[in-house]
């Protein structure tokens, strides 16, 4: 394998660096689909149980000292 094929495995997926091979060519942005209001609400009750679910599980380091 070459070397320059070592580098473009390398640079793919850093930032914009292998996208195009013109130096200033115009980027086309992606635009993600809208999620629902509901899926965001369930994201968030979903992070806060885990998140009360880590503490009560977790050992209580003021007793340890």
């Amino acid at each position: 394998m070459e070397s320059t094929n070592i580098m473009a495995f390398l640079l793919v997926g850093q930032g914009d660096a292998a996208r195009s091979a013109l130096p200033h060519a115009p980027r086309v942005v992606e635009e993600r689909a809208p999620r629902s209001a509901a899926w965001a609400a369930f994201k968030g009750k979903l992070a806060s149980l885990l998140h009360r679910l880590a503490w009560a599980i977790e050992p209580d380091v003021r007793d340890t000292v």
